[in-house]
C-alpha cells in the first residue's frame, strides 16, 4: 500500500492535545503508513478500509459520519470565497 504523502507530511506537523483522541481521516488517506503515525501520535484513527483491502479492519462507523460535518463546513467557506 503506496499511501499519501500529503497525509503522512500532515501527521508529522500535528501535535495531539490530551482532549483529542480521535482523528478522523478520508479514505484516500486510510494508507498503513498514514494510520502507523496516527497511532504514534496517540490518535485513534477512524477511516474505513477501501474495499479492495485484504485485511480490513473495524472502524467507529457513527463517528466517522461526523466528518460529512467538516466537508460541509468546508463547501460553505469555498461558496463565500469571493466576499
Amino acid at each position: 500500500n503506496q499511501g499519501a504523502p500529503e497525509g503522512e507530511l500532515l501527521m508529522d506537523s500535528i501535535d495531539r492535545l490530551s482532549e483529542q483522541i480521535y482523528i478522523l481521516m478520508d479514505r484516500a488517506y486510510e494508507g498503513d503508513k498514514t494510520r502507523a503515525k496516527a497511532i504514534e501520535k496517540g490518535f485513534i484513527p477512524v477511516v474505513p478500509p477501501k474495499r479492495n483491502r485484504k485485511d480490513p479492519w473495524e472502524y467507529d462507523k457513527e463517528r466517522y459520519k461526523l466528518r460529512n460535518e467538516i466537508e460541509r463546513y468546508f463547501l460553505r467557506l469555498k461558496r463565500f470565497r469571493k466576499i
